[in-house]
This record gives structure tokens, sequence and C-alpha cells, in this order.
């Protein structure tokens, strides 16, 4: 889950559970970005109602931490919900500070 929240124009985002909910038919991009600590990895994967979309690993053997951004484009239906979640044990850098985590998507046409 994400617990910062800067925008959220139509109440999709459910900061409790972490997903978002399309407020409306369209076309979506989703954009995620995953860092981890030295010696660390972690594979995360997009979601849709229950379907793993699109997955990715970050790992960091030699430097303080490593970053992975992924992006995907999705006509979702009305309901329809889309979220982040790990694949398995991963070690995430989150930092309130500098938001090393991100999720965020943005409504493009219907």
């Amino acid at each position: 889950m994400f617990p910062n929240v800067d925008y959220n124009e139509g109440s999709g985002y459910n900061v409790t559970t972490g997903k978002f909910t399309a407020p409306v038919s369209g076309l979506y991009a989703f954009v995620k970005q995953m860092c981890v600590y030295r010696n660390q990895s972690a594979t995360t994967q997009f979601v849709r109602n229950g379907q793993t979309i699109l997955g990715s690993k970050t790992g960091s053997p030699s430097i303080d931490f490593d970053c992975a951004s992924s992006q995907m484009f999705q006509f979702l239906a009305k309901g329809d919900q889309v979220w982040v979640q790990s694949a398995w044990e991963s070690y995430l850098n989150y930092d309130r500070t500098h938001r090393d985590i991100s999720f965020a998507g943005v409504f493009i046409r219907m």
C-alpha cells in the first residue's frame, strides 16, 4: 500500500486496501517505482482484477540502493481494480521523505 496520496481526483485510490478502482470506463496509464537497499531484491506486479498483468524485479548487489520503474496501459471498465503487489518476499525501501516507492494511475480518455 502507498500511504502518501498527493492527488486522488475521482477518489479511485483506496489508501486502506492499496487498490485503484476505475471511477469511469476508459484508457488508463499506470506507473510504479520500487527501490531496494544493497544486497536485497524485490519483485512486484501490476494486478488487474486479480490477474497479474506485468511484473518487474529490481536488485542491488553493489550500490546503496537500486530502483526500477515500469508502466502499463489498460482499458478499464468502471469498477475494475488495479493494484501493485509483491510477487514473493521483497525488501522494498520505503522512505517517506524521498518516496522511493510510488504508484500512479492516470485517466487518459474514454
